[in-house]
């Protein structure tokens, strides 16, 4: 399921980012710690719903809906 699919205050482990996302997008979200096997949960969404605040390792990274739909989770 893509990330950007996750309700505020769910939890979900990264499973991996899609095959057809771009190179410089996949670096960039590997080098903000979007790896495998890490937790991640919804923070906050804005009024618009995009973008949306999610806390990784303690740290608070906001992602447009297009590039959250690039990263792959499985549900806790």
């Amino acid at each position: 399921m893509p990330l950007g699919f996750l309700k505020k205050d769910e939890r979900a482990n990264i499973h991996g980012i899609t095959m057809d996302c771009g190179q410089e997008i996949r670096q960039r979200l590997l080098d903000l710690g979007f790896v495998r096997g890490t937790e991640i949960t919804v923070q906050n969404i804005s009024p618009l719903g995009d973008p949306i605040a999610y806390n990784i390792h303690g740290t608070l990274i906001s992602l447009r809906r297009e590039d959250a739909l690039q990263i792959l989770i499985t549900h806790k």
